[in-house]
């Protein structure tokens, strides 16, 4: 059993007040990332928020798969939320997949072919990739669960990602679009240009 946990503190709410991303009319970035991963073969989804309020203005889905965790304050670094998503899910998932509130071309279908490789094998981690580079979001199994909660500073996923490389295992994903952060200025501004 996989669980997701999409960390959506702060940068979402900033991130969705850009103008001119072409989601849905009324649609925000997070709605569309958490409609795709409870699309996708994820047993459980514990998103990470910092503001509810900002929630039930701006997400329409009740699913019970979908857990709602709300983060207090900045205190504990940028990976404090990663942290705690950890701690929330449930106890017998064999792996955890983290996944950005603000990348709402994440598809259904990556998540599901990291999910297959991951049942298929026992690679540690397991992550997309993009012409041979590694992309987010990562899979991760429960034997580094311990290590995930010891992450600190600026440091995050990625860098056990590094550490256990011998471990993990890439998925080739032919399009760069599900890994577009629209936070990102430079993803940002990429995808308002015309097709």
């Amino acid at each position: 059993m996989v669980s997701a946990v999409v960390l959506a503190t702060g940068r979402v709410e900033s991130a969705e007040k850009q103008e001119g991303l072409s989601l849905a009319p009324g649609q925000s970035a997070l709605q569309r990332v958490l409609e795709e991963v409870l699309a996708s073969k994820v047993r459980e989804v514990v998103c990470v928020v910092s503001d509810l309020a900002w929630v039930g203005r701006r997400i329409t889905i009740e699913n019970e798969r979908l857990i709602w965790l709300l983060k207090y304050g900045a205190d504990g670094g940028p990976n404090s939320s990663m942290i705690a998503g950890l701690w929330a899910i449930d106890p017998k998932s064999d792996g955890v997949l983290f996944l950005a509130g603000d990348q709402p071309f994440i598809r259904s279908e990556l998540i599901d072919a990291l999910i297959e490789r991951f049942e298929s094998g026992r690679a540690l981690i397991v992550a997309p990739s993009f012409q041979g580079q590694p992309r987010s979001p990562l899979l991760f199994r429960r034997e580094l669960f311990p290590d995930l909660l010891k992450i600190t500073g600026d440091r995050s996923g990625c860098a056990l990602l590094e550490k256990h490389r011998d471990g993990a295992e890439l998925v080739p994903w032919g399009e760069e679009i599900p890994y577009f952060d629209i936070d990102a200025r430079t993803d940002y501004e990429h995808l308002k240009e015309p097709a």
